[in-house]
């Protein structure tokens, strides 16, 4: 799944202007991006991409040369498997129920990526090791880049589920 899906995915479901505020949120601003909890699931859906391929990236921009799926170096697979683990994810989501509990819903955006990515990659480089470093285990998905009907399917579920939240929130 692309990046900016899982951005709103994330913000989708586990925001208060979302799914995750129920029929009737308390205490909503007028605007859903003065939310922050729009902007804070947004970040963890995009962070298991973000910090893995998005660091190599950003490190190649910096030197002045272009992103590139090529010649990726063995570090950014690493984290990648890393940050798309439900393993790794449930370590820090132990540390931000302790620490910093307005984060707990905002963070499920998270373990929502490494699920959606589970199903939107195949085999290969790319699979989704969901129990990684425990296990290998990985669901035989589709490659989303080679399936166009399933990116229109994404794309076009996200205005079906906001207009179904609106519907439930006026009813």
């Amino acid at each position: 799944m692309d990046i900016l899906a899982h951005a709103l995915y994330g913000a989708t479901f586990c925001s208060r202007t979302g799914f995750a505020g129920g029929r009737q949120p308390a205490a909503l601003p007028r605007e859903w991006w003065r939310d922050g909890s729009v902007w804070a699931a947004a970040g963890f859906g995009v962070l298991p991409d973000m910090t893995s391929i998005g660091l190599y990236f950003i490190q190649l921009l910096f030197r002045g040369d272009s992103p590139s799926f090529h010649n990726l170096p063995p570090y950014v697979y690493i984290l990648y498997h890393s940050t798309h683990s439900l393993v790794i994810f449930g370590l820090i989501m132990v540390f931000l129920w302790a620490v910093i509990r307005p984060l707990v819903i905002p963070v499920l955006a998270w373990p929502l990526h490494i699920i959606m990515d589970s199903v939107s990659h195949g085999d290969g480089r790319w699979q989704t090791l969901m129990f990684y470093p425990v296990s290998d285990w990985h669901y035989h998905g589709l490659n989303w880049w080679q399936h166009p009907g399933l990116i229109s399917f994404y794309w076009l579920t996200l205005p079906v589920l906001w207009l179904g939240l609106y519907l439930w929130r006026r009813s």
